[in-house]
């Protein structure tokens, strides 16, 4: 960075430089014999659409692989009508059309190489998990699925068996599989999958992570997508051509490309073929994961910065300057404010922005002028603390209507007098949320999400971002 860009941030906040992110996409490490893999599949056929070349590759080395299944897809209703020819179904035959799909993967896996004793399927409510973790952490209540009217696993053969559908409940299972596995990676869909499902999978499988790393357990995780948009293209089978980062997600993690060979990737063809209950109404779509490779990211949790101690920063200037909106350098090590980019560029979100101050953090939401301040903003702000058990900490929620107050609700309940303040400056709100609402300056990990609305309109949303949170030491200014 030229001095007299630094020169100039420090003049204005001394907050923030900012570099482009490498887009090369090296080759993926295959996998080693002996080694263990975990796959996270949130439904059944998950598995194979990211990781069946990944899959057959660590067979024939000699590596160990277990599959684990979030769900068993029982809520595809559309899917499964158009399967059954009936336009009418209850809860039986989507417990029925569950087991069916679990029969699915287990014939789709043994074409890749793998045993049944090698899969794992938890059982938890398709179409439900990311309502799981973001609604019943502070609640008695339990979820209940509208496919198979059940509030616990329903399959007798399946991990998680009556397993009551509450978020506790699914991290335990992981860390329980994950404990005693013991793997050295792990592979997940990614956190901006546009799946709820598949996000769910990504989040519980950090905050699994998280609690297992306090045991010494520390595997490398890493992302697959299915679910992004138009992506792939083109559609249908096309064994020679190859797969790219889909174009909005490129600085959204270090991609890298497992080569597959001819045989690897009509294996893998055949496999995806093998969910019929899927295929017969979106085969043009899934047989296009069928390419010359696969594609895995790698995400750093992004570091929080810290502003220095002092008074409140002058935001207006800051905006007129155009300050508040980065991209993430090379070395993960910020002086500028973490930036969640927004998943489409066609809504009013633009980007969420974090940094830290005086004991409070400070989140700044980015709306394009066309909407600007019609746009209402839903924050969502999940803390973790090592030795705190995650349930047991505020789960804050901050809705900014576009024309009347807001609201911060902690655990479900309004809290008044919160000490949140929300400064509107042009098409940016800059939100000043006390450390001590999230568990006080401890806190070392956030999982943050934002969405946008126009009355009860969903617009856009950030996905939900898992974030560190260093120790505040004052007087530092902790780049």
């Amino acid at each position: 960075m030229s001095a007299s860009v630094a020169a100039r941030l420090t003049l204005l906040l001394g907050l923030w430089a900012g570099g482009v992110a490498s887009r090369a996409e090296p080759q993926f490490p295959p996998p080693e014999k002996g080694e263990r893999l975990v796959i996270v599949a949130p439904h059944p056929d998950d598995e194979v659409l990211g990781c069946a070349g990944l899959i057959q590759q660590a067979v024939a080395v000699g590596a160990d692989v277990r599959v684990i299944y979030l769900t068993n897809g029982d809520h595809n209703q559309m899917a499964f009508k158009l399967y059954s020819g009936r336009l009418h179904l209850g809860a039986k035959d989507y417990f029925k059309f569950g087991e069916q799909r679990r029969t699915e993967a287990l014939a789709a896996t043994s074409l890749l190489g793998l045993q049944p004793h090698q899969l794992i399927f938890l059982g938890y409510p398709d179409w439900g998990s990311l309502r799981i973790w973001r609604d019943y952490w502070a609640t008695n209540k339990v979820f209940s699925s509208d496919a198979t009217r059940t509030n616990a696993v329903p399959y007798p053969e399946e991990y998680g068996y009556r397993h009551p559908y509450k978020p506790q409940n699914v991290v335990a299972d992981f860390c329980a599989v994950l404990r005693e596995f013991k793997p050295a990676r792990i592979f997940v869909t990614h956190p901006s999958d546009t799946s709820a499902d598949h996000r769910a999978a990504a989040n519980f499988v950090r905050l699994a992570l998280l609690q297992l790393a306090e045991e010494g357990l520390h595997p490398q995780i890493n992302y697959y997508v299915v679910h992004f948009g138009d992506w792939p293209r083109p559609v249908h089978y096309h064994p020679e051509l190859g797969l790219t980062p889909p174009p909005l997600l490129l600085d959204n993690g270090d991609w890298l490309a497992l080569p597959l060979s001819p045989t690897q990737t009509e294996t893998k063809y055949r496999a995806i073929l093998t969910n019929r209950t899927q295929t017969t109404t979106r085969e043009f779509y899934l047989v296009a994961f069928a390419r010359t490779n696969e594609l895995f990211a790698r995400i750093v949790p992004d570091r929080v910065p810290f502003l220095p101690a002092g008074p409140e920063p002058d935001w207006r200037r800051a905006v007129r300057a155009k300050m508040l909106t980065v991209v993430p350098d090379d070395s993960r090590r910020r002086t500028e404010p973490v930036a969640i980019p927004s998943l489409t560029k066609t809504v009013p979100l633009e980007a969420i922005d974090f940094v830290r101050q005086n004991g409070d953090l400070i989140i700044m939401v980015g709306l394009r002028n066309r909407f600007g301040k019609h746009t209402g903003v839903h924050l969502t702000l999940f803390p973790y603390q090592h030795g705190v058990p995650f349930e047991a900490m505020p789960k804050m929620e901050i809705s900014i209507p576009p024309f009347w107050d807001f609201h911060v609700l902690v655990n479900g309940l309004q809290i008044h007098a919160s000490g949140v303040t929300v400064t509107s400056v042009s098409n940016r709100l800059i939100v000043r949320v006390p450390m001590r609402l999230l568990g006080g300056v401890a806190v070392d990990h956030l999982f943050a999400a934002a969405q946008a609305h126009w009355g009860e309109i969903a617009a856009d949303d950030t996905a939900w971002q898992l974030l560190e949170l260093p120790v505040e030491n004052s007087g530092s200014n902790h780049d």
